[in-house]
């Protein structure tokens, strides 16, 4: 969690631009109402604050003192004012603020702060890359996208972009010039598309030359947007924050449709496209593969005697130390109570990350204001890799099936089995997803 600052002499503004930038982002805010309070909160901890929010005129600082001040401590500013002009505008643009709001809009203000606070705390992990061959302009473009943040590269020719490109695959904006030395914008942008589609990379066109035909041109070879030069800061601010916020927006709902509502782990889909692509790079690499297939003993009874809405407190629950403790492999809600982990680790490994497990869950209660209870749960696994995907999860579910039998609470190592032992297997779990889809 980031800490912002919001310097303010009026108590009311500052409590609620407080409350509604923690109740935007996952923050805490501080309030400081004089130059002399910001000093020594700065001068305590330096490195504290992740952004400032600047009133201009404080009862100690009434010409905007304080702003080089917290400029100089390099905390990204945001920056308060009850006017707006040219030479506010140029005074701004000097001290290199992220943006300027005029407070006389009211409340709307502070909702254009708090998604900018959480815009440029994103931006802390977002890369761009641009693609010119002037030097200079790439420089300032540098610096600009640098206020806001953003974790810049710089390419000057078509061909080291498209290298860059392919080394860091996660960059999420491209800056790319029409004019360079080796091809011209529109072929580098469709190599782009190529590889990157424009939900997952978005690509900005910038030209001095004949604007709307390029442009046109840009948009046609795949650009999401373009600017034409020379464009002012402000300019720049918007189109970056409105392409990655569509960019975020769109990644939020393919993450929406790929997880389970409940307990937000990965669905059966999800599972069966990724982890069967991750199980046969694995197998062409020679690397170990486990699967396991778990579900919580005695579900039915916990509905019974908690009620559905304890069922699915358990079900958060499990997911939530599944989480903490498989961060690091596949793990996937199959339905109801039963869950699937996909792990490239061999039998040993997997037996002690999932023994671990077990023991966790059973000496974890679930403990909230409502409900005290304790559950535990069944866990199958192989690791013999060469086969296909369906045939793991079906050995797994053998041993599921075994540990079951045996007592519950435990992990059951599953090995090898004959064809009607894994197409009985697969019966009982189509089985107990349709009771459990039931039961919950």
């Amino acid at each position: 969690m980031f800490e912002f600052l919001i310097i303010e002499d009026n108590r009311a503004l500052a409590n609620m631009g407080k409350m509604m930038i923690e109740e935007k982002n996952a923050c805490k805010g501080v309030i400081a109402s004089s130059r002399k309070q910001v000093n020594e909160l700065i001068s305590e901890n330096p490195g504290r604050f992740s952004i400032a929010i600047v009133d201009l005129n404080l009862p100690d600082a009434p010409n905007g003192e304080t702003l080089p001040d917290v400029i100089a401590a390099n905390i990204p500013v945001i920056v308060l004012t009850g006017a707006y002009g040219e030479d506010m505008r140029q005074e701004m643009a000097s001290y290199g603020v992220v943006d300027y709001v005029v407070k006389s809009t009211g409340i709307s203000s502070y909702q254009y702060v708090a998604d900018l606070v959480g815009r440029i705390q994103k931006n802390r992990n977002t890369k761009v890359l641009i693609i010119d061959d002037s030097q200079s302009l790439s420089g300032l473009l540098a610096f600009q996208l640098g206020i806001q943040r953003l974790k810049v590269l710089i390419a000057h020719t078509a061909t080291e972009g498209l290298e860059i490109i392919t080394k860091e695959p996660d960059i999420r904006l491209v800056f790319l010039d029409y004019n360079l030395p080796d091809m011209d914008g529109f072929e580098v942008c469709q190599k782009i598309r190529a590889k990157h589609g424009k939900d997952e990379m978005g690509i900005i066109g910038i030209s001095g030359t004949d604007g709307e035909r390029v442009s046109s041109r840009f948009l046609k070879s795949g650009a999401n947007d373009f600017l034409s030069k020379p464009f002012g800061y402000e300019e720049l601010l918007c189109r970056v924050n409105q392409n990655l916020e569509t960019l975020d927006h769109i990644e939020m709902i393919r993450d929406a449709a790929n997880r389970d509502y409940l307990t937000k782990l990965y669905n059966r889909r999800y599972f069966f496209r990724e982890g069967t692509a991750l199980f046969q790079k694995a197998v062409k690499k020679g690397s170990p593969v486990s699967v396991a297939m778990m579900d919580i003993d005695f579900f039915k009874k916990v509905n019974d005697e908690q009620g559905h809405d304890g069922g699915d407190e358990a079900l958060r629950h499990i997911a939530k130390i599944l989480s903490d403790m498989f961060p690091d492999v596949l793990v996937s809600r199959f339905g109801g109570e039963e869950f699937c982990i996909l792990m490239l680790l061999d039998k040993d490994q997997a037996y002690k990350r999932l023994e671990k497990f077990r023991k966790k869950i059973e000496g974890t209660p679930v403990k909230t204001d409502k409900y005290n209870f304790s559950y535990t749960v069944s866990t199958g696994f192989t690791d013999l890799p060469g086969e296909d995907i369906d045939n793991m999860l079906a050995r797994a579910d053998m041993g599921l099936y075994e540990a079951k039998e045996n007592g519950r609470n435990q992990v059951v190592y599953s090995e090898h089995q004959n064809d009607t032992g894994i197409q009985a297997s697969s019966v009982r779990q189509m089985q107990r997803s349709e009771e459990a889809s039931t039961a919950t």
